[in-house]
Parts: C-alpha cells; sequence; structure tokens
C-alpha cells in the first residue's frame, strides 16, 4: 500500500499515454455491430406540424345515467359523435367514477365501460402492482375540501374547485376529452403564469416553466451525458401547484395514476395531459400547503417512505474500477488514515465474473479473500453492498464451459419475459445476449428471491444498489434470439476504459479547471484530440424516417404507436435502448406487453429485489437503492440520480432533482458525489462533498477510465470533507427523526423554502438553497474561484431569526436581502432557523460509535424565547420495532423540558445544553429534575449564547429514560457584561463535552467542523480524530 503522505501528495491527473489498470469485466470478444442497435425514427408529436389536433377533431363524450350520492358521482359518458380515431380506436362507452375519497383527497377515474380479461384495447392498472386511494370511512362531499362539477355542454366536461373559495384547481371547461386504445387526453385550464413542481423524473429546474413538454419514458438518459428538460429514469405522473396573492398561497395536488408512455404539456394557459394507453385515474390533494399536498399524496395513496437503516445515513464510496478484494480494502484504510468517516464500500460491476449475477471475478473477487475482507470490514462496524443488475446472461449451448446455472434456474420455472411466439425475449445488457426476470409473476420472485439467497451465503453483503432496470438493452428486439451461440459477446459500443479506443481515458474535466490548473487542462486538452485521431471514426447509419401509424381497427401498434412521445433517446422510437414494448410478460390470460408495463419495470424489480432481502435479513430493514423508480417505490427503495458529470452545472441541479423527489415520496435520495462521468478536479470534489453531505444518500462514485476521485485524494477536499462529514454526523440523531417523520406521516428531509415559507412569492424558484428539515438553512457553493456564496434569509420580515451553524452568531440580514456569505474551500455556510432544539451527537468514525456518544442539544431561540424539537430513536435496524421512543423538546421561560414516550432502552446521558439568543440574567444554577446539577454555564463575550456542561452525572441513568426538566436559575448579572474570568473559570470545569461551546476568548471554530476551545467541544478540532 502506498503512505497516504505520498498519495495526498501527488496530483491526481492522468499521466499522457497511461492507460489506468482494470480487472477484465467485460470479455475479450467481438464487439457487437452498432446496426444491432438500429431503431427506425419518429417524428415526436409535439415536432410534428402535420399531427391531427384531437382537441379540435375529435367529439368529446356526453355523460347519461347520471348518479350523484353524498359520496361520490358515477356515470356513463358515452362518444358524442363519429370517431375521429386520430391515434387510436376510439372507445365508444366509458365510465366516471368520483368518488370524495377523505376530506383532502377526491378521485376522478373515467375507464372503458366494457373490459374482459382477453380485452387488449386498454390496460388498467392493478393494484397490485401500484397502489391506490380508498374511500375513507365517514368520507362524504359535505365533508370535503373539494368539489367537483361538471357539465355536458358542449360535451362532458368538470371541474374540481376548493369547497371553502371556490377557487378552481382543474378544469377541463372548453375541452374534450379524448379516449382511444393508443391515445388518452385531458386538457386543464390553468391561471396566468402558474407555478407547478414534480412531474419527473427529469434533470431540469426546479419550477417547471409554462412553456415546456416533460416526456415520461423511463430511459438511459442519465447516463448518456445527463441531457436536461428530458425524460429520465423514472416516471413520476405528480404535480404541486402553488398560487400566491394577498400576502398568502395555497398549493394543492394533482397524481395521474398511469404507467403508460406520457406527454404533459405546459403552455401559457393550459397543460395538455396526454397517454398512449391506459385510463384516466386522478387523485386531486387539497393541501393547502405543499407541505401537506406532499403528505396527502404519501399517506393516501401511494404509502409512505420507508424509513432507512441507520446505517444507510453514512458515507458510502464506490468507483467503477476497484480491481479486488485489496483495493477495496486500500480505499477502507486510507479513509481511516485521513480520519474521515466510512460506513460503506461498495462494488461496482468489477467483482462479477463477465459481469454476471451471483457470481465472483475468479482472480480479483475470489470468495475466500472476500469473506476475510468482509469479516474485518464488519468487525469495524463496516457495510459492503454490490451493484446488482436484473438481466440473466443466456449461455452459449454450445460451449460446455460457458454453463451458468442462475440462467437454467430461471428458465427451469419460465420466469423471463417472453416474445409474442412464447420463446424467451433475448436482448444484450452487459454480460451479453441477456433475459430479464418477469417480475410480475410469483415464479420469477421466487427465482430471484433463491439466487439472492444463496450468493449471500458465499458472501454476506450488507444490501444491493439495482442498475439498469429502466429497462435497458443494448439492441432493438429480441435480438439474441437466434444468437445465442455467439456468447458471450460485447456490447454494441465501446466501452469507457476500453483499451484501443478513443475513450480508453476520458480527458474531460470541470468548468474553470483550464483557469486553475492551465497547464495540465492544455495537455488534456492535446491527449483528448491525440487519442481521437488515433482511432477511426464509427460509421454512422442515416436512419430513415418511420412515417406515423395510422390507426387500424382491431390493431394496436405496440412499438411504433400512432402517437408518438418525445422520447429523447436518437430517433425518438420507444423500442431504442429499452427492452421492445411488444415483449410480453406471463400474466395469465392478460398477457400483459412492456408498452403497458415499461415505465413500471424498475418498480416492480425494485420490489421483488426488496422482498428478497427481507428474506435475507428476517426482520430487518433491508439496504436498497434502485435507478428506476414509480410513485410508490419510496416505500421499499431509495434512489440515485444517475451517472452525472464531473460538472459545475451537473452539481447544480442536483438539488432541484433531490427536491423533486422529495414530492415524488423518495427522501432517500442521492447524487453521483465528484460526478460520475469526465474526471472532476479538487475545487469541484470539495464544493460537492460539502453538497452532497447534506443529501440522505450520500455517495461519492467515478468511471473506470477517469482520475480517482475518494475524498482523501486532495488534501484540502480530505479537510473539507472532514468538517462537513463531522457535522454530517452529529446530525444524524435529527436526520434520522425526519425519516421517522416521513414514513409516520409522509414529510419531507430536504424542502425547498418555498415550502417552509409558503407566503413569499420570491422564493418560488428558489434552487440554490435549500432546507435540511425546518431547522437547517443550506447554502452551497455551486461556482469555480468562488470564496463568497449569496443567499436569502426567508421570514426576517415576521420575526424569523436565524444564528450561524459554526459561531452560533445571529445572523444580520433584511427581509428579502442576497447576502453575501464568506465561503473559503473548506467552509459551507449552514444557518439555524430560531425556534428549534437540535438534538445531537459526537461525530464517530461510524455511525455505530456516533450513537454511543452522550447526547448534546442545540437550542436556537425564536423571537419570543421559545423552541421546540423532537427526537425519535429505536434500535435502528428492526423492520418493525417493538421499542420506540419519541423525545418532544420545548423551551421557554429558562425551563427546557423533554416529554418522552416509549420504552426504547436509551441509556446515553446528557453532557450539555447550548442555547442560542438569549437574553437576560446569567443563571446561578441548573436544575435537572428538581435537583441541583453541578454543572457550569458558560457565556459568550456577546451575550447571546449559553453553555450549559456538566450534566452528566444528573442524567447517568439516560437522559430520556423519562420525562425530563432543566430549569435555569434566577440571578446574577446580565449575560452580556459578565467577565470573561468568570468564562474562563466556568470552562475548566466543562472538559470534553459534546456541544458547541460559546464564543469567548478560548475558542474557535474546530477544523472537523465543530466548536472547540478550552471549554471542550462537542467535535474535535483540526489535529484530532474521533
Amino acid at each position: 500500500m502506498k503512505s497516504s503522505v505520498a498519495f495526498l501528495s501527488a496530483l491526481p491527473l492522468l499521466v499522457l499515454g497511461q492507460e489506468p489498470q482494470y480487472p477484465p469485466p467485460f470479455p475479450p470478444t467481438p464487439i457487437l455491430p452498432s446496426i444491432i442497435n438500429y431503431a427506425p425514427s419518429v417524428t415526436p408529436n409535439v415536432m410534428d406540424k402535420t399531427a391531427p389536433n384531437a382537441q379540435t377533431i375529435c367529439p368529446g363524450y356526453q355523460a347519461s345515467n347520471v348518479q350523484e350520492s353524498s359520496s361520490g358521482v358515477q356515470a356513463d359518458l358515452t362518444l358524442a359523435g363519429a370517431a375521429c380515431n386520430a391515434y387510436g380506436n376510439e372507445i365508444s362507452d366509458l365510465v366516471l367514477d368520483v368518488q370524495y375519497q377523505s376530506q383532502q383527497r377526491l378521485a376522478v377515474r373515467i375507464y372503458p365501460k366494457y373490459l374482459a380479461a382477453n380485452n387488449q384495447s386498454q390496460y388498467i392498472l392493478s393494484p397490485t402492482l401500484v397502489a391506490v386511494g380508498t374511500q375513507e370511512s365517514g368520507a362524504s362531499k359535505s365533508g370535503s375540501d373539494l368539489t367537483f362539477v361538471w357539465s355536458n355542454n358542449p360535451t362532458f366536461q368538470f371541474r374540481v374547485s376548493r369547497a371553502s373559495t371556490g377557487e378552481v384547481l382543474f378544469d377541463t371547461y372548453g375541452h374534450k376529452i379524448v379516449f382511444e386504445d393508443q391515445f388518452i387526453e385531458l386538457v386543464t385550464n390553468m391561471v396566468p403564469q402558474y407555478n407547478i413542481y414534480g412531474l419527473g423524473e427529469s434533470l431540469r429546474g426546479f419550477r417547471i416553466p409554462n412553456n415546456f413538454t416533460q416526456t415520461m419514458w423511463n430511459a438511459y438518459n442519465l447516463d448518456n451525458d445527463q441531457i436536461l428538460d428530458v425524460n429520465g429514469h423514472s416516471t413520476h405522473p405528480v404535480y404541486v401547484e402553488t398560487r400566491y396573492g394577498n400576502g398568502t398561497s395555497t398549493s394543492h395536488g394533482v397524481y395521474a395514476r398511469n404507467a403508460h408512455g406520457q406527454d404533459w404539456l405546459m403552455s401559457d394557459t393550459t397543460i395538455s395531459y396526454r397517454a398512449i394507453g391506459g385510463s384516466f385515474d386522478l387523485y386531486f390533494f387539497s393541501g393547502s400547503t405543499a407541505k401537506q399536498v406532499i403528505s396527502q399524496y404519501q399517506t393516501g395513496v401511494i404509502n409512505t417512505p420507508f424509513l432507512p437503516a441507520y446505517w444507510n445515513l453514512g458515507f458510502m464510496q464506490v468507483r467503477w474500477s476497484y480491481q479486488n478484494w485489496s483495493n477495496l480494502q486500500e480505499v477502507v484504510d486510507l479513509y481511516a488514515e485521513q480520519n474521515i468517516q466510512l460506513e460503506v464500500i461498495m462494488n461496482d460491476l468489477d467483482y462479477l465474473k463477465l459481469n454476471r449475477d451471483f457470481t465472483d471475478n475468479p482472480g480479483h473477487y475470489d470468495v475466500a479473500p472476500g469473506k476475510e475482507f468482509l469479516d474485518r470490514l464488519h468487525a469495524n462496524g463496516q457495510y459492503y453492498c454490490p451493484i446488482l443488475d436484473p438481466n440473466v446472461y443466456v449461455p452459449n449451448p454450445d460451449n460446455a464451459s460457458d454453463a451458468y446455472s442462475t440462467y437454467d434456474a430461471g428458465a427451469a420455472v419460465d420466469a423471463y419475459i417472453r416474445n409474442g411466439n412464447d420463446s424467451f425475449y433475448v436482448g444484450v445488457e452487459w454480460p451479453g445476449f441477456s433475459v430479464w426476470p418477469d417480475f410480475i409473476t410469483s415464479q420469477a420472485q421466487n427465482f430471484w428471491t433463491q439466487q439472492i439467497l444463496a450468493f449471500h451465503k458465499l458472501l454476506s453483503f450488507d444490501g444491493f444498489w439495482l442498475d439498469v432496470n429502466d429497462a435497458v438493452s443494448f439492441c432493438t428486439g429480441s435480438c439474441g434470439q437466434d444468437r445465442i451461440s455467439e456468447n458471450p459477446i460485447h456490447v454494441p459500443f465501446a466501452l469507457p476504459g476500453d483499451p484501443n479506443t478513443s475513450i480508453a481515458v476520458d480527458y474531460r474535466y470541470p468548468e474553470g479547471f483550464n483557469i486553475t490548473n492551465a497547464t495540465e487542462a492544455a495537455s488534456a486538452s492535446s491527449a483528448m484530440m491525440s487519442q481521437s485521431l488515433a482511432y477511426p471514426t464509427p460509421s454512422v447509419t442515416n436512419t430513415p424516417v418511420y412515417a406515423r401509424t395510422i390507426p387500424t381497427p382491431g390493431v394496436r401498434n405496440l412499438n411504433f404507436p400512432p402517437y408518438a412521445i418525445n422520447n429523447f433517446l436518437p430517433g425518438h422510437s420507444l423500442v431504442k435502448e429499452v427492452i421492445s414494448p411488444n415483449a410480453t410478460h406471463n400474466d395469465g390470460p392478460y398477457n400483459s406487453t412492456e408498452y403497458e408495463l415499461h415505465n413500471l419495470y424498475g418498480h416492480i424489480s425494485g420490489r421483488a429485489t426488496y422482498n428478497s432481502l427481507t428474506q435475507v435479513y428476517p426482520g430487518k430493514r433491508p439496504f436498497f437503492i434502485n435507478r428506476s423508480t414509480f410513485a410508490g417505490s419510496g416505500n421499499f427503495s431509495g434512489h440515485w440520480g444517475g451517472d452525472t458529470n464531473s460538472k459545475w452545472g451537473n452539481m447544480y441541479f442536483g438539488i432541484p432533482q433531490a427536491l423533486q423527489f422529495s414530492i415524488f415520496g423518495i427522501p432517500y435520495f442521492g447524487v453521483e458525489t465528484c460526478g460520475f462521468n469526465g474526471n472532476a478536479d479538487m475545487e469541484l470534489c470539495t464544493r460537492w462533498m460539502q453538497l452532497s453531505a447534506w443529501f440522505p444518500m450520500y455517495r461519492n462514485h467515478n468511471n473506470r477510465n477517469t482520475i480517482a476521485q475518494e475524498a482523501y485524494r486532495w488534501a484540502t477536499t480530505a479537510e473539507a470533507t472532514r468538517r462537513i462529514m463531522n457535522t454530517r454526523y452529529s446530525l444524524i440523531p435529527y436526520t434520522y427523526t425526519l425519516f421517522h417523520r416521513a414514513n409516520v406521516a409522509g414529510e419531507t428531509v430536504l424542502r425547498a423554502l418555498a415550502w417552509e415559507f409558503p407566503d413569499d412569492p420570491s422564493l418560488k424558484a428558489v434552487e440554490t438553497q435549500f432546507m435540511s428539515g425546518p431547522a437547517l438553512l443550506i447554502t452551497p457553493v455551486l461556482a469555480p474561484l468562488a470564496t463568497t456564496v449569496q443567499g436569502v434569509f426567508p421570514g426576517i420580515s415576521e420575526g424569523t431569526i436565524w444564528y450561524d451553524w459554526y459561531s452560533l452568531e445571529k445572523i444580520q440580514a433584511a427581509a428579502g436581502e442576497n447576502k453575501t456569505q464568506d465561503a473559503p474551500l473548506v467552509h459551507q455556510p449552514i444557518a439555524i432557523r430560531g425556534g428549534y432544539v437540535i438534538p445531537i451527537q459526537t461525530a464517530g468514525n461510524t455511525t455505530k460509535t456516533s450513537r454511543q456518544s452522550p447526547w448534546s442539544l442545540i437550542v436556537a431561540l425564536d423571537k419570543d424565547g421559545k423552541a421546540s424539537g423532537e427526537l425519535y430513536l429505536d434500535d435502528g435496524i428492526t423492520l418493525d420495532p417493538d421499542q420506540r421512543k419519541n423525545v418532544q423538546f420545548t423551551y421557554a421561560d429558562n425551563v427546557l423540558k423533554a416529554a418522552v414516550s416509549g420504552d426504547y432502552d436509551d441509556h446515553l446521558p446528557l453532557a450539555s445544553i447550548t442555547i442560542a439568543g438569549y437574553s437576560g440574567h446569567v443563571p446561578q444554577s441548573v436544575m435537572v429534575n428538581g435537583q441541583t446539577a453541578s454543572g457550569a454555564v458558560v457565556q459568550a463575550g456577546d451575550g447571546d449564547v449559553l453553555f450549559i456542561t456538566g450534566l452528566g452525572s444528573a442524567t447517568s441513568q439516560g437522559a430520556f429514560n423519562r420525562d425530563l426538566t432543566v430549569q435555569l436559575g434566577s440571578g446574577g448579572s446580565s449575560l452580556s457584561s459578565s467577565s470573561s474570568a468568570a468564562a474562563s473559570s466556568a470552562a475548566s470545569s466543562a472538559q470534553s463535552t459534546t456541544s458547541p461551546s460559546p464564543r469567548s476568548s478560548t475558542w474557535s471554530h474546530g477544523g472537523r467542523g465543530g466548536w472547540t476551545g478550552s471549554q471542550g467541544a462537542w467535535g474535535p478540532g483540526s489535529t484530532g480524530g474521533w
């Protein structure tokens, strides 16, 4: 192993002419010709000026047999004229079903009247695949926040309004309902300059522009240089709309429960919702704040997010190119040597034999040394989570040495997706020609579970990250059905790091690198040009444009439907780089196709993997993150944001992406910190490590043809990471409590400023700052060469007080001011919102050691001198723990109270309390549950911070094993006039504490991100370990 000093002193730039060394994840076999991925091009409807306008030519519907009751409305809808068949075959008879499901939720369903198991004209999304909302007992029209009105003039149209004010929230008046077997459309009128959020996944700004098309068709986008404003890995057809006026705001939400390919067309005055199948299955949420809408969406329909295991909130490291177990051990050791927390080490494809699931890569990742490595890792309280892909290699039948038992096990129980002729659908994935488990069937679930159980017996992994389940295939159609004897083969394009290719080494660097590293940037540019010229330019096939499909009675064209959604992939076709839409599932008489289920493959493969992991770890919470998600996926999985580029712009857009997933009910979200594609530099990686420390999933991951970017690679990055990670780990009790609230009530973890301060229209598009829960405001640096950053401090005009996290000083800012803050490279501005009590613990080297530290409380007072907060405790791992504890904190009039409920045994004492914004006299005594404590009170020199220590003995049996009252005695001189000598005397008795200390002549901000000084610290200083 290299010494860490020498390692850190080396500038991590690629040496020209030197290629990185990799284990051989790809066999030295022929690369498939690119023609295998050929697909005809189509013109998306939104770009086709000659496309029919269904609103103009279609007749709409008339309602009849209308039955209105206290619980809802039911009616028949009949085609109001000759069928237009604009993009499919018109369905003449529909059913309208309106339900007042709860006070805050209204459901509107429109679906075909005549459906049978063998009727393929329309697919109705099963509640076994995606959760539905149901009518609550006692729900009625009279008790609803929402009203439903309709008209038949000139055709059926409806409005959903807010009952209390008559405000119209969704309005199809003046537009027609279009319902065909391959196209449905609703148009709603919108208020001027409307503000909507959600509708993803897409890499774009937080607030959706009023002239924008959001397409939903899960695609390999975010691995394709993260193109902005297009469809991504996941489908979430839900939005929140916020309206401002008269110094206040209201918000409501709309969820369209449909998994087909979709276009949402935003114009200045309308939103057009179009899908290529399914039904209208709409849910309306009354809010009336954005936070309430998000909660109502989760608790009422899709289910609330899972509660992560405590260790899931630690830091994770992975790189595609870790060569062997020894390489992983080196990474683990270097993080420890540099005093940087590492909770989880991960593997990309390198650990697999020829990229085949449930195998070990011989000579690199053999089982015996792997077991030894995992034993050491687990003994240190650390974890191992490798990649898993939901595709299965098909062995070459003509080569006995190519046998693969996993494939055989699945084939024996018909576990794979099929072609229409009943043969297995064979596409291309990383291992070569492959098949895909049909996870909607019990036989596929059982097969998957048995494979995961068997693999865990070989290597005691602690979870998975499930990749390429969007569902990617690198050829068009069942291309391998007659070519299996060619296996193993290489995907039909060069991969990063492939020798003798133009991308053997990636010479791309972040914006601004040419300024800060001019010589290296020039060398990289020259090398990139030389590398490109050394290899032939790939041949290009001119792809003809497929003529628009003409609807044919009784026939559906699944691969090329008449309405072409705006799929971003080259040629826009639905068959491009996915399992083809006409591939067939094994669900009995329905024979559902990928046309109906493509956008759900990530969701159902994710749930199957989660179910399997519950068998591996009975009664424990599985760790599992999912690349492709749908509404409700957050109930069992997290999500990462795809393979980012090492660019400042990509780092920036991670914030609105995280806020999107807060709306979607998937708070356990993170990005590939420092970027996956291209090379990070010291400055970008430093700022990105600071930003991602606030994302619930915190992972550094990059590509095999780029420079290494672990947090210890640059000394400055290492120092900044130590500081911010110390802050993160100390705050895990706060973050874990936020996840508990998400789990039980659908609350958010990361929050937009507009959600916390809903009446301030200036915040409606803010995406350069965000909140962690209600109490912490994060202002990251998002541009190169910056030593300051600007940010707003909301609520000041209403009396909100903000405190600097590091100094605990009140932040002096005017209402609406975009205040400039110092942000040298190792520092990230953080503010505490007055009115909150924040529980913390000293950061250890893992979450396990952090949990063993005594408690400390930060009490940040509001303008009335009050504060409140919450702490949730359990064992951090049990799936449904019997023992839990909730602690509700309040502070007022010099008394801190902790009201305790639950029976979880937490034996830790309370070491200290820090009160920011204190005014009045210095307390002369501290009473803990009526008994005088032998602690000390240290005051800040400028008189607004109290640091109370020495509470450990009074709470030695566990601070929160019963109700707690801490009362500050009256008397004494004014705090602001207390002497530094008194402070020093008090400080001398307050050594080795775990709470932030006040500003005095004896303390300063610590190098690890806490407060340090002669009176002790809750986080160690720049020279200490943990």
